[in-house]
């Protein structure tokens, strides 16, 4: 029987159970709705401490492939936190429809703080990801780009609702000069058609900006190259390597030594016998004069061809034993 009472009250009140004049589909509803909203927060909190520090940006900058890995997948997570925080925004100001709550405003003001960050770290990462050859592609800043257009969209649609007393959803704007900007026109200046894309999804004004970066980057690198060009050093003459300095550039080539050192090939060949005699050549070689032949040695020791002796005539005098004494 008391079945049957409830039954018949609960058809009355059309279908909802009321606790305090509110239906407690609606209780379950804000439930639902505000553990999304933290669950939300959550993981956009955590792609905010997750992001790069200034050394791993360095790192990237420079071309470290295992940080050029890990940032593509901390800027993925970034976009994605801008989205998380985006919806909180969105779903605070529905629920605030319905009824006032200081709650619901503060999760409207955190997620639109959490965007905020989101899009800073994002923007810093994307730029360093920029500077290195294939770190960033068109797709990862096509999503980015999509972001910040719901973000936008979502500001308008909360500026236009209508206000409620003793409730005020404070804006979020979009941070300037326009995030991502930097990191397309890198992008733009070697790769004209990816930037005419990124431009269509931005405002007419700040497509033009971006253009007029891209083509500065591009000049820029240009004259870079030139410049590189310029200060090569010349090339050195057929058969004659150039030689270098410890900082690339050329030195003065050192004259040869005039000094013999008595070791290696030339070492052995005194120990076998002496010479009659040790001539600094005007070509920088030594060389050592024997009856059948002349050998040439370099300052180092080595040697480097026999040649034949000189004639006779040329040679000089045999030292005498001296007379015996009478």
């Amino acid at each position: 029987m008391r079945r049957m009472v409830f039954a018949a009250l609960a058809v009355s009140l059309g279908g909802c159970i009321v606790t305090g004049g509110r239906p407690m589909e609606n209780d379950f509803r804000d439930d639902r709705v505000s553990r999304q909203i933290s669950q939300q927060e959550r993981w956009a909190q955590q792609a905010l401490e997750s992001r790069p520090t200034q050394d791993q940006l360095d790192r990237i900058r420079s071309g470290d492939q295992a940080a050029v890995n890990a940032g593509r997948k901390e800027l993925n997570r970034l976009i994605q936190a801008i989205d998380r925080g985006t919806w909180m925004r969105d779903a605070a100001a529905e629920m605030l429809r319905d009824e006032p709550d200081p709650q619901l405003v503060q999760d409207f003001d955190r997620g639109g703080r959490l965007r905020t960050q989101a899009i800073q770290a994002a923007d810093q990462l994307a730029s360093a990801l920029a500077d290195t050859r294939g770190g960033l592609d068109q797709a990862t800043l096509q999503r980015a780009f999509a972001s910040l257009q719901k973000a936008q969209a979502s500001d308008d649609a909360a500026a236009r609702q209508p206000p409620r007393a003793g409730q005020k959803l404070a804006p979020a704007p979009i941070p300037s000069p326009r995030p991502f900007t930097d990191a397309a026109a890198k992008l733009a200046a070697g790769n004209p058609d990816a930037g005419k894309q990124l431009e269509a999804q931005l405002p007419p004004d700040e497509a033009t900006k971006l253009r007029a970066k891209a083509a500065d980057m591009a000049r820029e690198q240009e004259e870079q190259k030139r410049a590189e060009a310029d200060n090569q050093p010349p090339p050195p003459a057929p058969g004659m390597p150039a030689p270098t300095g410890s900082g690339g550039g050329e030195i003065e080539a050192q004259a040869p030594s005039n000094t013999l050192s008595i070791s290696n090939d030339v070492a052995n060949m005194i120990a076998k016998r002496p010479p009659r005699s040790i001539t600094l050549r005007e070509d920088g070689l030594f060389e050592l004069l024997y009856d059948d032949a002349a050998y040439l040695f370099d300052p180092e020791g080595k040697l480097i061809r026999k040649e034949a002796p000189q004639p006779p005539s040329q040679l000089p005098p045999a030292p005498q034993p001296p007379a015996p004494q009478r």
